[in-house]
């Protein structure tokens, strides 16, 4: 049976992308996930406020296209995300994803308030809050986008959940889940509380770089759909040029039973649409190692990451690790606008980055940076960036 759906498309052409998500459906039997009648909600990567154009958040035409194949069964729609940073109807807004819910007649979940769910068989998270949005529907697809991220090397089907958790708590479980691996395990156990019943990743227009929002766009021409997140976030790493296995959220993802990260026992179908009609679509069965081997982009620019043992290191409080070693989030005083969003992003009490005057560049305390990059993830001037130190570049780490 095929696990993974991979569609190529020549850009953001509304035709191209309704039919390839309508050859998606057939192919995984969506029909049988979903009954008439039932509430879902739709759940894309709103980082923030940002333009279609910049890639940080899914397209608008993906979006129109998802919810043109999903009307003919019969469904409650709603969408709805927590953004890192700005209120959830002005991204949804800037985004254009609020245009196209008003055509497609999508409500707009509650993402205001919220509730608590139990899930007992969690390993790092067995009870936490999510959106009322999330509680009230029956069901939910992930819209995710593919971009660079500097804590998990990419953002994905996997990491596009913590959006369920609402406003500033995301922020704090960084402290409460300070290295990559915990982090990925809270993910993970989202993902295995919530169930998903699709995963949509936009792979048009990918992020590369300075991600998830600061990198610069790169057109890749995919969409890959799955019910198996895990899957879909290791064949995009792969297209990255990462090692799927150097994902944590993906090593994580396969340890819980989440779902299958190895593509050499992965069935896929590529379906090729470019430059024409549906009629004459290209379809192919395999594996989604060879798909991945095929796209793979030997070029695209990865996040600047730390590798896990330091975060451990970190995670236990050593001050040299931190101080000196590890890779740290750096501020462009010339692209500073000194707007103090960083400081408000620092999930610590006090913060980590601070100003020490009145419209001044923020500065670090780089011993008591737990290297989360919640600063880095939203400044909206590109002026952080995560850079090794000269230690860390002497030490190869």
């Amino acid at each position: 049976m095929t696990q993974l759906v991979v569609i190529r498309c020549d850009g953001y052409n509304p035709a191209q992308i309704r039919s390839g998500l309508h050859l998606a459906f057939k192919t995984l039997d969506m029909n049988r996930d979903c009954q008439s009648g039932e509430k879902i909600l739709i759940k894309p990567n709103l980082l923030s406020a940002v333009t279609p154009e910049q890639a940080v958040t899914p397209h608008p035409e993906v979006l129109r296209a998802l919810a043109q194949n999903l009307a003919p069964m019969g469904l409650g729609l709603s969408i709805g995300d927590s953004p890192a940073f700005d209120a959830s109807d002005k991204a949804l807004r800037i985004s254009g994803l609020a245009t196209v819910a008003a055509e497609m007649d999508i409500g707009i979940a509650d993402f205001e308030h919220q509730t608590t769910i139990d899930f007992p068989e969690g390993v790092a998270l067995r009870r936490f809050n999510v959106a009322k949005g999330v509680a009230d529907a029956e069901g939910i697809i992930s819209l995710c986008k593919m971009k660079t991220h500097a804590l998990t090397g990419m953002t994905g089907a996997v990491k596009n959940q913590l959006g369920v958790i609402v406003g500033p708590q995301k922020a704090k479980m960084h402290v409460q889940y300070p290295d990559v691996e915990s982090f990925s395990r809270m993910l993970v156990d989202i993902n295995r509380a919530l169930r998903p019943r699709l995963y949509v990743m936009d792979g048009i227009t990918a992020l590369e770089g300075n991600g998830p929002r600061n990198g610069q766009p790169r057109f890749v021409g995919l969409l890959m759909v799955s019910r198996d997140p895990v899957l879909v976030d290791a064949f995009a790493a792969s297209v990255m040029g990462l090692d799927p296995q150097s994902i944590e959220t993906v090593r994580a993802g396969q340890l819980a039973g989440l779902g299958n990260g190895d593509l050499e026992s992965a069935k896929s179908a590529l379906f090729d649409l470019r430059d024409g009609q549906p009629a004459s679509v290209r379809e192919r069965v395999g594996r989604a190692s060879d798909f991945a081997s095929e796209l793979m982009i030997p070029d695209f620019v990865h996040a600047q990451t730390q590798r896990s043992v330091m975060g451990r290191l970190a995670s236990l409080g050593a001050p040299i690790v931190k101080g000196q070693i590890m890779n740290r989030p750096t501020i462009d005083k010339n692209r500073c606008t000194r707007c103090g969003i960083c400081v408000k992003a620092c999930p610590l009490e006090p913060p980590a980055v601070d100003r020490q005057k009145k419209n001044t560049v923020p500065e670090y305390q780089y011993t008591r940076c737990i290297r989360c990059y919640c600063c880095q993830e939203v400044c909206p001037a590109g002026a952080i960036s995560v850079k090794k130190t000269l230690i860390g570049r002497l030490l190869r780490m």
